[in-house]
């Protein structure tokens, strides 16, 4: 069997039926994406519908009017195919905060209230102001060391946010974080024949996300200062350009230069913008090898295998080659994570081959409650 088949034959629908998935919805920072999967009779997945539509104003500005959310939901729900109204989503990333939190179970004392200790002394204000959710990573005997991953949104972000979809007409089945959906995702893509160590490193404007996943198991999620709004000031204070300027410019060109197909003049830019983000990439790699400790300390000497990248800066071309030139391993812009669901011998519209990071996050969305080992 082919490793596309075993992907497909993974998912697995009720017996007999079709089956209609969630649509997975994130408002990202520069546009929304919607995906949703069903599952025909046969027991194959397949995608219904997806959509990305770029925002008319700053996803601050568009979560502050309800109005012009519901226009561009509904224009998607119009435009494409997708099938009721119920979604799985994850909270913007302005408005959440992800954390590991160690802890220690005393004798008489359970986990969650161990957990919700230490995570009380870190909260400005209220516990009762604040929505948390974790996920257990490590679990030792009782009185041991304990690790969590840990999302944090004040209250009343997580109400308006539910309100302005329910506002657009969507019922929320599922809140969800990025790292869950990033494991989801992954875990569908991988070969389950092998137990790989996986890392995902989701660049956002400011602050990225490096995520491991073990097998099916989240092992680590850990926010760093590293994003796509530093590298443009810094190009643009070297080259002292406007920043409208340098994001034009490296939308233009690649970081890695190709000797071959390349004119002079771009193989000259890219080599200069690789020297100017150089150094901020190996604060990037020194985060990276960091985690890489910390994943063979938790594995029994475990490496990780290969490192998928999406977000921002998964967009710059050559991003991927830069860092895979820096941290000796494989490093892969992550694929279009709805390629395995295309019918096989009909080319969807949007199967273009490449990467597509965009979506990705909204594609794990989508699979949840689709694969019939999803561990949540």
């Amino acid at each position: 069997m082919s490793a596309l088949a075993t992907i497909i034959n993974r998912f697995a629908p009720v017996a007999g039926s079709r089956r209609i998935g969630p649509i997975g919805l994130e408002c990202a920072l520069h546009a929304l994406h919607m995906v949703q999967l069903e599952a025909g009779r046969d027991g194959r997945v397949g995608v219904r519908a997806r959509a990305s539509l770029s925002y008319p104003c700053p996803l601050e500005e568009l979560l502050d009017a309800p109005d012009q959310l519901k226009l561009l939901i509904k224009r998607a729900l119009r435009e494409h195919d997708f099938s009721g109204r119920e979604v799985v989503t994850t909270l913007p990333s302005p408005d959440l905060q992800i954390m590991p939190v160690s802890y220690h179970v005393a004798q008489d004392e359970s986990p969650e209230a161990a957990l919700v200790a230490v995570i009380s002394e870190r909260l400005d204000g209220e516990f009762s102001d604040y929505v948390v959710d974790y996920t257990p990573v490590r679990t030792e005997a009782r009185g041991g060391e304990q690790l969590a991953i840990v999302a944090v949104a004040k209250r009343d972000a997580v109400i308006n946010y539910l309100e302005a979809l329910r506002t657009c007409g969507l019922h929320t089945e599922h809140l969800e974080v990025g790292p869950t959906a990033i494991r989801r995702l992954i875990s569908a893509l991988g070969d389950r024949t092998q137990h790989e160590n996986v890392m995902a490193i989701n660049f956002g404007r400011h602050s990225s996300y490096i995520t491991v996943i073990s097998g099916a198991r989240l092992l680590f999620d850990q926010a760093i200062q590293f994003g796509e709004t530093g590298l443009l000031v810094r190009i643009a204070s070297e080259l002292e350009m406007s920043e409208p300027a340098v994001t034009e410019l490296v939308q233009q060109h690649s970081l890695l230069p190709n000797a071959s197909q390349d004119s002079e003049r771009e193989r000259e830019i890219a080599e200069t913008l690789v020297q100017i983000v150089k150094p901020e990439f190996l604060r990037l790699v020194e985060e990276i090898n960091r985690t890489l400790i910390y994943t063979a300390s938790q594995t029994h000497g475990k490496q990780i295998s290969r490192i998928y990248i999406l977000g921002s800066l998964a967009r710059w071309r050559g991003t991927d080659a830069l860092l895979r030139s820096l941290v000796k391993l494989d490093v892969k812009t992550i694929p279009n994570p709805l390629k395995p669901f295309f019918t096989p011998g009909r080319r969807a519209a949007d199967d273009t081959g490449e990467p597509a990071p965009e979506i990705a996050v909204a594609t794990g969305l989508a699979l949840n409650g689709m694969m019939d080992d999803d561990g949540d």
